[in-house]
């Protein structure tokens, strides 16, 4: 027969696997982690009513996420290389092939031509 002490740890283990599987962690910035905080402070800052959760606080965040926040998400993960490569894949569709090479040779030569253009002019006295 099971002590009570087998028991009980049993019972506790279950719980822990259903709340386990409820929930999830991720990482977040610190600066992140104290906005939150401070958003969750202000919203329990009440007289009546159950404390504003996170993960209620996270949810209603998700949802006002809009397609522009996403395009603006995804630009600002690119890199320099990924805009370059951007400008050959549109340059390729309407000139044809171009190797990686040629393409920045290109744009070097471009540039070039752009900064001898805007330089300014020396004056000889």
């Amino acid at each position: 027969m099971e002590s009570k002490e087998q028991t009980k740890e049993i019972r506790t283990a279950k719980r822990n696997s259903k709340s386990a599987a409820k929930c999830a962690s991720i990482r977040i910035k610190s600066e992140s982690k104290k906005a939150a905080r401070a958003l969750l402070a202000k919203a329990n800052t009440k007289t009546f009513g159950r404390s504003v959760k996170f993960d209620e606080l996270f949810e209603l965040a998700l949802t006002l996420v809009t397609p522009t926040h996403i395009e603006m998400l995804q630009n600002q993960s690119m890199t320099n290389e990924d805009r370059k490569e951007q400008l050959r894949q549109g340059y390729i569709k309407k000139h044809g092939p171009i190797s990686k090479d040629e393409f920045t040779g290109m744009m070097i030569a471009a540039f070039q031509n752009f900064v001898n253009d805007t330089a300014p002019q020396k004056t000889v006295a």
